[in-house]
């Protein structure tokens, strides 16, 4: 008898644990495998999942024991049934899941083929903290340039071997990992968003994997913060600024002391990412150019993810309202430019490419009314077959 059942979203209960990751509608990670559900963290799942999906959960810890003792999750049944849930799931995100990321020995596989096609050698199979998350491991797929996407798989690859060969990082990616789930994920999410973009802007690959750096540690001072401390930052972030003050002299310590993070670019990257273009940011109220190339983007990044992934105590928003967000505020806390050649040289917005507006508004890109000066709003096909043009939707 399986210590474990299949339901859909739909029907969980607190005190379900999860027994494999649960996706955003974005694909990336909304909450990590062997989760104990509340009420909080099941409406936030309704939210960003369909709710027709299902998910493999253990109904008790009695079980969930039983479950891990047995190794129940090396069984032929519990891998097809995960095999299962990502096609499910691939039928209606936006950047799709590759079932090997949730079976180690694929996962190995594949990566070390990438690995050997490259030429490099990577010191240690350490790997999974990265090919893990979703995103990272296929965010080269919404580049539209091939050349780019053949890029971003050896950058990956350098980012994680400069990682791995240097004792000070790998001990930071750990203290991050142990620190707090979300500010991990936080973490990886925005250094893959930072690539994509600094990829579309033609980065040499050494300033990629400085930028990939920068985001990764971007936070790393707030692991030296309270964690209660750091929840009210969460909750009140408007009145955190003696918390953000904090984390900034934190990591410029942790930078002095690392060797690979104690370089300009990355230093005023991470100064800079809370800085606003017209000059309304802050620490330094630096305004345009003044602010750094890496502090431009990783402004972008890190209020994308901020915005979907629920981290202040809300729900988050779905994937369009977040892109919409940044649109509404480029040349004013973003530079216009980069946000320009992001979303035109990505595939985010695409024809043929998935969209979800709401949970009864989905459907591909057939379009666009005006794509230079709305390309956040194409027109859509529905999967009911209604044809909708959000620029003349006047509640989008």
């Amino acid at each position: 008898m399986n210590n474990y059942i299949k339901k859909q979203i739909k029907d969980l209960v607190s005190g379900d644990i999860v027994l494999h990751p649960i996706y955003r509608v974005d694909g990336l990670m909304l909450i990590d495998k062997y989760k104990i559900l509340s009420l909080d963290l099941i409406r936030k799942i309704k939210r960003h999942s369909s709710n027709d999906i299902s998910v493999l959960v253990s109904v008790s810890l009695e079980q969930f024991r039983s479950f891990i003792d047995n190794k129940e999750f090396k069984e032929i049944e519990f891998k097809e049934n995960l095999k299962d849930i990502i096609s499910q799931y691939n039928k209606n995100l936006i950047f799709p899941i590759n079932p090997n990321l949730l079976f180690p020995e694929e996962k190995a596989k594949e990566y070390n083929e990438n690995k050997n096609e490259d030429g490099i050698k990577i010191s240690n199979n350490n790997i999974d903290i990265f090919y893990n998350q979703s995103f990272f491991a296929s965010f080269e797929t919404k580049l539209e340039s091939i050349k780019s996407q053949k890029r971003a798989k050896l950058v990956k690859l350098k980012l994680i071997n400069t990682i791995l060969n240097d004792n000070s990082l790998k001990k930071l990616i750990k203290r991050l990992k142990e620190y707090k789930d979300i500010l991990f994920l936080h973490s990886i999410n925005t250094a893959s968003m930072a690539l994509m973009i600094g990829l579309t802007l033609e980065l040499s690959d050494n300033d990629l994997i400085d930028l990939g750096l920068a985001a990764l540690f971007s936070d790393i001072g707030y692991t030296e913060i309270s964690k209660e401390s750091f929840e009210n930052y969460l909750r009140n972030r408007e009145d955190g600024m003696e918390v953000l003050i904090k984390q900034i002299e934190i990591f410029m310590r942790v930078s002095l002391q690392t060797p690979l993070l104690r370089k300009n670019s990355i230093i005023y990257g991470v100064l800079d990412r809370h800085e606003y273009y017209n000059g309304n940011g802050r620490p330094k109220r630096k305004k345009g150019k003044e602010i750094s190339l890496f502090g431009r983007i990783l402004s972008i990044c890190q209020s994308y993810d901020v915005m979907v992934g629920g981290y202040l105590y809300n729900d988050g928003m779905l994937p369009n309202e977040a892109i919409r967000k940044l649109w509404q505020n480029k040349g004013k806390q973003f530079d216009s430019d980069i946000l320009n050649i992001f979303i035109s040289r990505s595939t985010f917005y695409k024809i043929g490419e998935k969209i979800m507006i709401n949970k009864n508004l989905k459907g591909k890109i057939i379009g666009f009314t005006d794509f230079i000066e709305a390309p956040h709003r194409p027109i859509i096909r529905t999967d009911d077959g209604k044809t909708v043009d959000l620029l003349k939707l006047s509640t989008y």
